[in-house]
């Protein structure tokens, strides 16, 4: 006798409605609202390829229509339907890049300079990367890690497109300190694999497939074990940016903390940044209080033109006697 399937999406919406709630303090109401908040995507002006204003004026004869982001001087809106520009010549010959501006976070965090080492550990599809070669204008070192040769692919791809130079490795992030033994970086920036949040929509069953708390403090264990490795290959004085697109506490502050504990050579660069949709930090979850110092970490819910993300800035400092 077959088992009959039990349809578990609605009780995984609920769960996740209420877990939001709980996490921004919201109503019910409020929180699915947030939950069914459209989202649109951003253009980045690539300055590796051809002259800004140029390509800017080139999409706008397109139709392209948007705003500048005042904390972001080559990003904007897109206020025009996309396919005004995703199929357009600025596009495809990486004169510009689409994506969520909240992408664009950890980069600005992370703050790359010419003639650093700077390691990417789960860098595909490359929108990080290339940035980070674009406000270096390619003059720093860096390594492109992805445990995918298919993404890795992509990476590459993408990369030569936008006229973006690094070396690439096909590593297991899990095992990448033994891998890339010997090598240490001035800066690390890592956007750890998670459950998502931030691209899920409360009224999209296909996004509910994979997600479920059980898999949420999965992602935990994994994001713990990619942070420590990171962290072993980071020079001290170093800072690595560490990064998820999802509200979820598990993978956010409750990682962070536990870092923080575990690594007294730790300490966090709180991020002033305000945007519109940042939000305090989680102080507490599951009964469990979070160190004070997590919340210079920058979280951010839901909203049209930046996405729910999580930023938290490290910095390696020395060990007192």
């Amino acid at each position: 006798m077959t088992k009959k399937h039990i349809d578990k999406t609605p009780i995984k919406r609920q769960a996740w409605a209420s877990r939001t709630m709980e996490a921004l303090s919201l109503s019910e109401s409020e929180a699915i609202e947030l939950l069914r908040t459209p989202r649109k995507q951003s253009l980045r002006l690539n300055p590796l390829q051809g002259d800004l204003q140029q390509t800017l004026n080139e999409l706008r004869d397109a139709g392209f229509e948007g705003i500048r982001y005042d904390w972001m001087l080559e990003g904007y809106t897109v206020d025009s339907p996309l396919i005004d520009i995703r199929d357009s010549a600025a596009v495809n010959e990486g004169r510009a890049f689409i994506q969520n501006a909240a992408s664009w976070l950890p980069v600005l965090a992370l703050d790359p300079q010419p003639n650093e080492e700077i390691l990417d550990v789960c860098a595909a599809p490359g929108g990080k990367t290339s940035h980070i070669a674009a406000i270096t204008r390619n003059q720093a070192t860096i390594v492109a890690n992805d445990n995918s040769r298919i993404r890795l692919a992509k990476l590459r791809a993408n990369m030569d497109r936008l006229g973006a130079v690094a070396e690439y490795t096909l590593y297991d992030a899990t095992a990448l300190a033994k891998k890339l033994d010997g090598r240490q970086f001035d800066k690390i920036t890592l956007d750890a694999p998670c459950s998502g949040e931030g691209l899920m929509h409360y009224d999209k069953d296909v996004d509910f497939t994979t997600w479920s708390v059980a898999h949420v403090k999965r992602l935990q264990q994994l994001q713990k074990k990619i942070l420590a490795q990171a962290w072993q290959l980071l020079k001290p004085g170093g800072v690595l940016v560490y990064s998820t697109c999802t509200m979820a506490p598990e993978e956010d502050e409750a990682v962070i903390d536990y870092f923080l504990r575990s690594h007294e050579d730790a300490s966090i660069i709180p991020l002033e940044q305000q945007l519109p949709n940042r939000v305090d930090t989680v102080k507490t979850w599951n009964g469990k209080a979070f160190a004070p110092e997590v919340a210079g970490c920058m979280r951010l819910k839901p909203s049209e033109t930046v996405e729910a993300f999580f930023v938290c800035k490290l910095q390696k400092v020395g060990i007192s006697e």
